[in-house]
């Protein structure tokens, strides 16, 4: 997609720029537990959930989220997760199935299908069979991004509604039930004082990329959701305890949600104990890799580097490449730039001191 200049008009002041939002926050965790592994940061607790579920319940997870994304996607503000399952097993099986089938043929992520956005899709050919659902996805998203054994195991359940309801309904009443629920109870108390602390700051100076800025502590590029930041009626912060440095977006019809790692506003007087240990995890356990590291020193030697010249300079595959460069920029050791199309990298010094001296006021500070 093709970058744009955001319109920085002033954004109104909004009752609560951060929710907890139970509903989306919990949605957020459960793609987490989707995940094949962990990059560094993210809550122990998802580790240890993955763990303990089964082969098969880890394999019925990953259909249920990443298969039906769109058909479980919470679409009432405020919701509680109890109230968002009620909401799933009052729905329609075909319903499900109609909520995908109008987000797919909405998405292009391809140069191939982007003449055929406004064109209606044929689904009665695409569901024909499950190879022609699988290359229909594969056209939209690209072949990298799409797992053709699991959608293949997808299809039949969409060209099945009954039995698609029957297993989101299950499964997410299951997790809940065995898995979620009490680790929602234990960390709700601490989102809601994130939520306060942020709600106190008068932003309404702030544009809407300036408040992203902030509220995540993380510099990002104007164009990075198209104009899905300035062209929503509410820009909404979801603080999470499990998601570390990283963030998701998701737009819910006209709203825009970013859930963010849980964290205090800098300069902060209010202190959450838990909060304090979590930022110094996520901060050091992106330095506890050898090949971040030496990525670190490199950038830190030579200036600046392309992603394209660290990949040659230590060997490693592009996918292995990008991934260590997403976790460093998530984490705020890198600063992405872009100069004559390519992305540059390069070493946020702030951020290292920042680390350090949170390191010894957590573990030093009360000498």
């Amino acid at each position: 997609m093709s970058p744009f200049a955001l319109d920085l008009e002033k954004t109104q002041t909004e009752t609560s720029l951060v929710i907890v939002e139970p509903a989306m926050n919990g949605f957020g965790t459960m793609l987490l537990i989707s995940k094949a592994e962990d990059d560094p940061g993210i809550h122990e607790w998802v580790t240890k959930t993955r763990a303990s579920m089964s082969n098969e319940e880890r394999s019925r997870h990953y259909l249920v989220t990443i298969g039906f994304h769109y058909s479980i996607l919470p679409r009432v503000p405020g919701a509680t997760f109890e109230a968002y399952i009620a909401s799933l097993e009052s729905t329609p099986p075909s319903a499900f199935r109609q909520r995908l089938l109008d987000a797919y043929s909405k998405i292009c992520m391809t140069k191939e299908c982007q003449d055929e956005l406004d064109s209606p899709v044929d689904w009665d050919e695409i569901l024909s069979s499950a190879t022609n659902y699988v290359s229909f996805l594969k056209h939209r998203f690209g072949a990298e991004h799409v797992d053709e054994e699991m959608e293949t195991r997808a299809y039949e359940y969409v060209i099945n509604p009954a039995a698609l309801k029957q297993l989101l309904t299950g499964h997410i009443r299951w997790f809940w039930k065995n898995h979620l629920q009490a680790e929602w109870n234990r960390v709700r108390p601490m989102l809601e004082e994130t939520a306060r602390a942020f709600n106190q700051i008068d932003v309404s100076d702030m544009t809407r990329l300036e408040l992203v800025q902030f509220v995540t502590g993380k510099e990002y590029a104007e164009s990075k959701w198209g104009n899905a930041l300035e062209s929503a009626k509410e820009l909404i912060f979801i603080p999470s305890a499990h998601f570390g440095p990283y963030i998701r977006s998701d737009k819910v019809r006209d709203n825009f949600y970013i859930t963010f790692g849980a964290h205090l506003p800098e300069g902060s007087e209010v202190h959450i104990p838990e909060l304090d240990r979590a930022e110094i995890v996520a901060r050091l356990s992106a330095l506890a890799d050898d090949t971040r590291l030496n990525i670190l020193q490199m950038i830190a030697e030579n200036g600046q580097m392309r992603s394209q010249e660290i990949m040659e300079t230590i060997n490693l595959s592009q996918p292995s490449i990008s991934r260590y460069l997403t976790q460093l920029t998530a984490t705020g050791y890198l600063q992405e730039r872009r100069e004559n199309g390519a992305k540059v990298y390069i070493l946020n010094q702030d951020r290292i001191e920042k680390t350090l001296k949170a390191v010894h006021a957590f573990l030093l500070g009360h000498t």
